[in-house]
């Protein structure tokens, strides 16, 4: 599939058209410098995933692992670190749809090598956990802060009057007031997020470094009890 294509979620027999720049756009940006052909790509994942316990590892360098993996591929390694890099932000932007069908369907080829990637067990990594849940929090930040203060007409009074200026005045203050204070709130709690992101990176980080240094730690414990049925 090419980028030019347009991406689609089923769900039953319902079609959800996706917009195209907004899933394909990281995509497009280099489609010009540096094309990717769809078996390139579909090698280049392939490689990834049979080197993944390499990219897993704290101690491997990701640039060598690339390296390795762009000889087969016939490119760069900073061109296929960038692909792939790509090809993810595309990855978290269908989950991000998709998370509001969870019975949606998505169309992509390179989807379910990335499921591969990221879901282990039916669980997303929580780095990818962490880009979904911000989707929603950044939507609701923004919708908040779009509220205009309301216009109010000229009230009536008992005999069906307007409303004189210093009322109006008053009316006026009072809505300036309240919104000040709400849009106050709403970038208080924008700010209080970004704390508990913050926070959730280095929680996330040091999640995986322990994993990765389990897994290190099995895999040589491995290695020696191999050597100690071998003598």
């Amino acid at each position: 599939m090419s980028a030019h294509e347009i991406e689609y979620i089923e769900a039953e027999e319902e079609y959800l058209q996706l917009n195209q720049s907004d899933i394909m756009e990281t995509e497009i940006q280099d489609e010009a410098e540096d094309h990717w052909e769809h078996n390139s790509i579909k090698l280049m994942l392939n490689l990834y995933l049979q080197n993944i316990d390499k990219f897993r590892n704290p101690k491997m360098r990701k640039k060598n692992v690339w390296t390795e993996i762009s000889n087969e591929v016939g490119k760069g390694p900073e061109s296929c670190d960038k692909k792939f890099r790509n090809l993810k932000q595309t990855y978290i932007r269908l989950l991000k749809k998709k998370s509001k069908n969870k019975l949606a369907k998505v169309r992509w080829p390179y989807f379910a090598t990335f499921e591969e990637i990221y879901s282990v067990n039916g669980e997303y990594q929580p780095e990818i956990q962490q880009k979904i849940q911000e989707n929603s929090t950044e939507n609701v930040a923004k919708v908040l802060l779009s509220i205009k203060t309301p216009k109010f007409d000229g009230e009536i009074n008992e005999n069906g009057e307007g409303s004189n200026s210093q009322n109006e005045e008053v009316r006026r203050k009072m809505n300036k007031r309240r919104y000040t204070e709400f849009k106050k709130a709403t970038l208080e709690m924008r700010d209080r997020q970004r704390v508990v992101e913050s926070k959730l990176d280095k929680l996330i980080s040091i999640v995986e470094d322990s994993n990765n240094i389990q897994r290190e730690r099995n895999r040589l414990f491995e290695e020696f009890l191999e050597k100690l049925n071998n003598t």
